[in-house]
């Protein structure tokens, strides 16, 4: 971002930092430390949800702060294809995850952003979460038997990814904080929505989010198998 914006770094640094226990947990349970139902206590699967929307959101937001979005998305891309990578690895294949699709609307908003930018401000955020809960609801509930329309929100029966985060009804959340992002960089660079603070420790982590997400796994991974090494 050509100017930081406290809070959206310690919001970020937030996120980032549940991310991490998140993982860890789920690390707990592919070592039987943790049963798999506690993927379906409520608490967590809000968190889950809460993790994922607000780096989509905070995505859109950022796309309204950088030099060049189609760098940004490049970047994102590589690192997309880097974990990707590491999850076939790991036998935990990653098909469309987060980064594949923040890669994706990163570029689209370089492209089309000027477009999605002419609906009204007024009507612009009201619409975006009206099509995110309808394709969500669709996306979710809809099998295809193409197999290659996964990425859009089109599952075919049987369809597993160990991270699935498809453009529909993902793009319209990224839209959203793009609309954000918008109301944000109009406001005064006085105003307490500019200047508002965030703890150091969470915005610094904040500013370096791309590399926690890259590295936290195998270094959570290779602590667990550690520690079941050494207690047999």
């Amino acid at each position: 971002m050509s100017e930081r914006v406290r809070w959206l770094d310690g919001w970020r640094g937030l996120v980032c930092s549940l991310m991490v226990l998140y993982h860890l947990m789920y690390d707990c349970i592919i070592f039987r430390w943790l049963p798999y139902s506690v993927t379906q206590w409520w608490p967590v699967f809000l968190c889950q949800r809460f993790i994922a929307l607000s780096f989509i959101f905070l995505a859109g937001v950022s796309a309204r702060f950088t030099r060049s979005n189609l760098r940004r998305a490049l970047i994102t891309a590589g690192a997309g294809l880097l974990v990707m990578a590491g999850g076939a690895v790991a036998g935990e294949p990653i098909l469309f995850g987060i980064l594949q699709f923040l890669s994706v609307a990163i570029a689209a908003y370089h492209f089309m952003g000027r477009y999605t930018d002419r609906v009204p401000d007024r009507i612009a955020p009201w619409l975006w979460a009206a099509l995110y809960l309808v394709t969500r609801v669709i996306s979710y509930t809809t099998f295809v038997e193409p197999r290659w329309l996964f990425w859009l929100g089109l599952r075919a029966p049987g369809f597993q990814s160990s991270d699935w985060v498809p453009v529909l009804p993902n793009i319209f959340m990224f839209l959203l904080g793009a609309w954000f992002g918008k109301r944000l960089l109009a406001a005064p660079k006085d105003s307490r929505l500019r200047t508002a603070g965030a703890p150091t420790w969470l915005a610094w982590i904040g500013r370096r989010t791309l590399i926690v997400y890259l590295v936290h796994q195998p270094v959570l991974y290779g602590a667990c198998w550690l520690v079941s090494r050494a207690l047999g």
